[in-house]
């Protein structure tokens, strides 16, 4: 095979991923459900210590205002360390809270915005209420404000759709008012650093705990479910006693976590959905098992990041397909009649005699 061939296939590869890149927004559903699930760890992280706000990361709190300004690193900032007015500190907390409900409900770019900072702000003004995975929404917040997050799961994201380019249209086709290529690439842009970012994260966990002996061995568990604060469940002790459903969890995290930056991109939708599918399961776990409810919630966030828009189609296509044969077999009477064909004469049935 000569060498123009060659170039001349690179050269369409590269052609069709532009056009793809700047005509069609990626993964808008995924998007959406983590602003959801992002919004409602936040409003659940401010309104869980709402009694206690003020000692917590007021003005006159446990942690000072020069203590907390202390533990800036350079280019760090927050909001309620402008003033130490009591005013001030009650005004910005009820605004941020505010302002996480509309991000979970309503969604944008503005609003992911004005989340972001008001969020960095209260967790940088005592930086011991960090509860896991703060870190990742602050990095995940970041990207999302590039991000069409609203284009699900929000009021008007059907006529909101309906104005970005359709998925399927050539560009020859596509009108030139329709045409917003800066827009869909860094929407498509933050999608992949958030992607990587992910990925990274779960390999980076998976590859630590294969080669930690503590988690080869099969024991990690057994002493995790140990520790009082992390034991939410009577029977989860118990459970981890099991010497082989202890070493089954173990090797069930660390291969479903480094599994997934290769299943990403990969195009096998079925381990996609299984690599998922796991994923969320053991955060469901560590929530109910463990009470890390907002690492929960932000991970599950990340997790369905995962799948691709057509996925989703596809699980909700089969979802209402069981959901119409369950139907069909447990559903109520329809009141209709079916009368077979038949070539023999059958007796018709009055409603007065079949019980109508």
């Amino acid at each position: 095979m000569g060498l123009m061939p060659i170039l001349a296939a690179g050269s369409a590869r590269l052609d069709h991923w532009i056009f793809r890149a700047t005509t069609r927004h990626d993964r808008l559903i995924g998007v959406a459900i983590l602003r959801l699930f992002l919004g409602v760890a936040a409003v659940g992280f401010y309104v869980s210590d709402y009694g206690h706000r003020a000692y917590l990361w007021g003005p006159n709190g446990y942690v000072s205002m020069a203590g907390a300004s202390h533990q800036l690193k350079p280019g760090q900032f927050s909001l309620y360390l402008i003033s130490d007015s009591n005013a001030w500190f009650e005004l910005l907390y009820h605004s941020a809270l505010l302002v996480a409900v509309a991000f979970t409900l309503i969604g944008g770019r503005v609003l992911t915005l004005l989340h972001a900072v008001l969020l960095w702000s209260i967790y940088l003004r005592n930086q011991d209420m960090l509860r896991g995975g703060d870190n990742l929404a602050q990095i995940l917040l970041i990207f999302m404000v590039f991000t069409v997050n609203n284009a699900y799961l929000a009021p008007g994201a059907r006529r909101r759709r309906a104005t970005l380019v359709p998925r399927r249209r050539r560009a020859t086709l596509v009108p030139q008012s329709q045409l917003r290529p800066v827009g869909t690439l860094l929407h498509n842009a933050a999608v992949v650093a958030m992607l990587i970012q992910i990925g990274v994260l779960y390999f980076v966990a998976g590859y630590l705990k294969a080669t930690a002996e503590i988690w080869t061995n099969g024991t990690a568990m057994y002493y995790i479910s140990r520790i009082h604060m992390f034991s939410m469940f009577p029977g989860f002790p118990q459970a981890m006693n099991n010497a082989y459903l202890g070493w089954a969890v173990n090797y069930f995290t660390i291969i479903a976590e480094i599994a997934v930056p290769f299943v990403i991109w990969s195009r096998r939708a079925a381990i996609r959905k299984l690599v998922t599918v796991s994923l969320e399961g053991m955060h469901i776990g560590i929530m109910a098992l463990m009470g890390l409810v907002t690492f929960g919630l932000i991970m599950i966030g990340a997790d369905s990041l995962i799948l691709n828009d057509h996925d989703y189609r596809t699980i909700q296509a089969r979802i209402r397909s069981a959901n119409s044969t369950v139907r069909q077999l447990f559903g109520p009477a329809t009141g209709r009649l079916r009368v077979r064909p038949s070539t023999a004469e059958q007796p018709v049935l009055l409603p007065e005699r079949v019980g109508f």
